[in-house]
């Protein structure tokens, strides 16, 4: 299951169906990021797409009868009408028009009666309908998904529905539906993607019986959102924002693809400490190159040289990026004092004792470096860890730092009815047997190397139990598999790059040969810290923005 090679194929396909002559590729504002992290622009002109337009734009390109345009986009309501206009007064020689998704047989008639000039050559739907950002990792890039009581809103389970299904059909599964039996909001998008399933059983005809799908919801586990990350990938995102596999560093738009950049593909889950060392390999290779390439004396050495150009200029490229990003990175760790904040984040929801916590979270609070958005984040780990245990005051916590966090009461409010002892699983700081404790305490004496990254978040529990069969807590909604060979999970409210990591070593360990399912992390969004407290200030307007 390679999602990035399956929508390259998808998308090559409909531009290939188009024949030679040049094109314009029509995409509107979701299909765009599918595209762009499925192929570099380069590549799309190399088969003669020349010119990229948005379904939304108001002042459309001229009339140009010479091209033909391969429209991509989302069967809304709103692009039916767009390309319904579009075929009435038609710009291009020939359309071929693909279909994230399945479109009604209403909205086909609409169109074939707009086509009075018959210049529409391919009607299909192609069900690539999510964003493929890694191999194994699948968004909607589709935020707010909730009402004011943490209810899942219609429109929502719609599209994440649709999202589901486009990303099943795309694979070829047709999965066993089970999902998270204490969320109504995973009942409700598993009974929506069941029911499309059995309802248009003929789309999934040739589909392998292989695959169990888990809907689960962010309530499961809201303290992986609240953790700074040190791997490198949640690191960019947790302190510069991915988007589409995009940030901006400085001054510069930098673009992260593990097609076209193997250092970020072999690093993406390498800790801090790896990176730098990785790093200064990377530019001693870089350095080494350089010299070389500087040695011109002969004929021999310029052919040479001309040769190794393209592939020096891409190191170079590499190079400069990655030194720019650790750079960064390294600048707000020290400026923000983030490695003694991570170490306390670790303690809290690791093996914390109470009152050490406490004290350590005023203590954080005091030092100037400390934002108000690590203050929030601890005290809410804080709530999370400790919510009900005798001896925990976090009022008297939220009291003392209120006038440094003036939102601070609402958040903690608002999270705690979320994610708090109520909705989240009584194993999510880990369970307190005897065995439970002892592998605590193993993990902990393991080495320093391990003491910013104590955390594993609890999709591990959810894959382990499916391995062990383990699943009274996800009901099955359709018919079971035939045998797990593949795992999807999809995460309402939001995945994280730390879960993406979980899955990434998974996968990693399998194609070593260590066995057990292949797994994909999708969601609706990608969450960081302050991606997380956003979605919820937004149900809580005291709250304001984060």
């Amino acid at each position: 299951m390679d999602l990035v090679q399956s929508s390259r194929k998808l998308i090559q396909d409909m531009i290939q169906l188009a024949g030679s002559q040049m094109k314009l590729l029509l995409m509107d504002a979701e299909t765009t990021p599918t595209v762009s992290c499925a192929f570099a622009q380069s590549e799309v002109m190399q088969k003669e797409v020349y010119i990229f337009d948005r379904i939304e734009n108001k002042t459309p390109s001229d009339n140009i009868k010479n091209l033909k345009c391969v429209v991509f986009v989302r069967p809304t309501t709103q692009n039916i009408e767009r390309l319904v206009k579009e075929l009435q007064e038609p710009r291009f020689s020939q359309y071929y028009l693909y279909f994230t998704n399945t479109i009604n047989k209403y909205d086909v008639k609409k169109l074939a009666e707009a086509d009075k000039n018959e210049t529409v050559r391919e009607v299909q739907e192609v069900f690539l309908d999510g964003i493929p950002l890694r191999k194994d990792l699948y968004t909607l890039n589709f935020n707010h998904i909730f009402d004011a009581t943490f209810n899942i809103t219609d429109h929502a389970t719609e599209r994440i529905k649709n999202g589901i299904i486009a990303l099943l059909l795309q694979l070829r599964k047709a999965p066993a539906v089970r999902y998270q039996k204490s969320s109504s909001n995973c009942k409700k998008v598993g009974e929506e993607v069941a029911q499309f399933i059995r309802r248009e059983n003929g789309l999934f005809e040739n589909a392998r019986k292989d695959t169990v799908l888990f809907v689960v919801e962010r309530s499961i586990d809201v303290v992986t959102p609240l953790l700074n990350q040190w791997t490198y990938e949640a690191m960019i995102h947790e302190m510069l924002t991915l988007t589409n596999n995009r940030c901006t560093c400085g001054d510069q738009n930098v673009v992260l693809s593990e097609l076209h950049d193997d250092f970020f593909a072999n690093n993406i889950t390498s800790n801090f400490g790896e990176i730098g060392q990785n790093i200064k390999t990377l530019i001693s290779e870089f350095q080494e190159k350089k010299h070389i390439n500087k040695n011109l004396e002969s004929i021999q050495d310029m052919k040479k040289f001309v040769e190794d150009y393209p592939q020096f200029k891409k190191i170079s490229g590499t190079v400069s990026k990655h030194v720019s990003l650790v750079g960064e990175l390294s600048s707000l760790v020290q400026k923000h004092n983030l490695l003694e904040i991570s170490e306390v984040e670790q303690t809290i929801v690791s093996d914390g004792e109470q009152s050490k916590c406490f004290n350590q979270i005023r203590g954080m609070a005091k030092n100037s470096k400390t934002r108000e958005l690590d203050i929030i984040r601890l005290v809410l780990l804080y709530a999370l860890r400790f919510q009900n245990v005798p001896g925990a005051d976090l009022r008297a916590l939220t009291s003392q730092l209120k006038n440094q966090c003036p939102k601070l009461d609402a958040i903690v409010e608002v999270v705690l009815k979320y994610g708090g002892v109520s909705r989240r699983p009584a194993d999510l700081f880990g369970g307190q047997s005897t065995i439970d404790i002892t592998k605590r305490f193993i993990k902990g004496l393991k080495g320093v190397e391990n003491i910013y990254t104590q955390h594993s978040p609890y999709l591990k529990n959810i894959i382990e139990a499916c391995q062990k069969g383990k699943l009274d807590n996800y009901p099955l909604m359709s018919n079971d598999c035939d045998r797990v060979d593949n795992i999807i999970v999809f995460v309402v409210g939001g995945a994280t790059y730390e879960e993406a990591a979980f899955v990434r070593n998974l996968n990693d360990r399998r194609s070593q040969g260590y066995g057990g399912p292949a797994v994909i992390l999708a969601g609706n969004t990608m969450l960081n810290t302050k991606a997380f407290l956003e979605e919820f200030a937004s149900l809580n307007r005291s709250t304001g923005t984060i």
